[in-house]
C-alpha cells in the first residue's frame, strides 16, 4: 500500500489535531521569515509572528465584523483564523502578500481579506454533509469535555492555538451511531506501507500512520502542499511507482526535494 498525506485513524481525532499543531506554528515562522525578507510584505519592519498572536487573542475578545457577496454576514474569531493560513503559499510564495494585507487589516478592524474563505469555512463545517462525514468517522468530538480535554493537551503543546476546534462540536448529541470509530489497527504480518508526506503540512500525521507496521518508510517531500502523487510530484511518484511495480521501498531517512 501506498499513503499520501493521510490522518492516522487509529489513535483518535485530537491525537491527529496535537501533531497538526505544531505544523501550523512553522508555517507563520516560515511567512514571519518571508515577510522580514520582503519590503512588499504589509507586515515588513514588525514582528509578523507576534502580529499573528496578538489577532488570534484579540479576534476572541472583539470578533471582527465580516462581509461576503458570497456567504452573507458573520463575523472573524480566534478559533476561524488558523484555518485562513495558506498551507502551499505557491510558487515563489505569490500567496503569502494577499495573506500579509488580509492579516494587517483584520487587525485593524477590517476582515474583508478573509471573509469569503473564512465564512465559506464556518459554513461549511455546520452542513448535514459535512456533518456526516466528521461524525461518522469519528473526526470531532462528541461533547464539550471532549473538546476541553483537547484544548488542556493543546495548551501544553502550542497554546495559541489551542482554541480551535470547536466548530467540530457538532457531533455533539448527533444522533447516529460512529460508523467507523477510532480502533487499534491489527498490523501483524501486514506487508510494509510506503508514505509520503510534506513537511509542511502533513509528514507527521502520515508517518505516525506508518511507523505502526513494521519495516515501512515514510517519505518526506521537502516543501508545502498536501497529497504529492496527485499533485503530480515526479520524486514521490518515482518512489511509489518502484514500490508498487518491483516492492522496492526506499532507505528509511530517504527525502525528497520541493519541486
Amino acid at each position: 500500500m501506498y499513503v499520501d498525506g493521510v490522518n492516522n485513524q487509529t489513535e483518535g481525532w485530537p491525537a491527529q489535531r496535537l501533531l497538526s499543531l505544531p505544523v501550523l506554528r512553522q508555517m507563520i515562522t516560515r511567512f514571519a521569515g518571508w515577510c522580514a525578507d520582503t519590503p512588499a510584505c504589509a507586515l515588513h519592519g514588525e514582528d509578523a509572528e507576534a502580529v499573528w498572536h496578538r489577532l488570534l487573542r484579540d479576534a476572541d475578545r472583539h470578533p471582527i465584523p465580516l462581509t461576503s457577496s458570497q456567504y452573507g454576514e458573520g463575523r472573524l474569531t480566534g478559533w476561524l483564523l488558523p484555518y485562513m493560513i495558506p498551507l502551499d503559499p505557491g510558487p515563489q510564495n505569490a500567496d503569502w502578500p494577499a495573506f500579509a494585507d488580509a492579516v494587517d487589516k483584520a487587525r485593524r478592524g477590517d476582515g474583508s481579506g478573509f471573509a469569503d474563505q473564512a465564512l465559506f469555512t464556518a459554513r461549511y463545517a455546520a452542513m448535514p454533509a459535512a456533518l456526516v462525514m466528521s461524525c461518522g468517522d469519528d473526526r470531532a468530538y462528541s461533547s464539550y469535555a471532549g473538546l476541553e480535554d483537547f484544548r488542556r493537551r493543546a495548551r501544553k503543546v502550542v497554546p495559541e492555538y489551542a482554541r480551535s476546534d470547536v466548530n467540530l462540536l457538532g457531533c455533539a448529541g448527533w444522533p447516529l451511531p460512529v460508523a467507523n470509530p477510532s480502533r487499534p489497527l491489527p498490523t501483524r504480518a501486514l506487508p510494509p506501507v510506503l508514505g509520503v508526506g510534506t513537511t509542511w503540512v502533513d509528514y507527521t500525521s502520515t508517518e505516525s500512520f506508518t511507523r505502526m507496521i513494521a519495516g515501512s518508510v515514510t517519505v518526506a517531500y521537502d516543501g508545502p502542499g498536501h497529497v504529492m502523487y496527485l499533485s503530480g510530484k515526479k520524486c514521490p511518484i518515482r518512489h511509489a511507482t518502484a514500490y508498487l511495480t518491483d516492492l522496492e521501498l526506499p532507505k528509511p531517512g530517504t527525502t525528497c526535494p520541493a519541486e
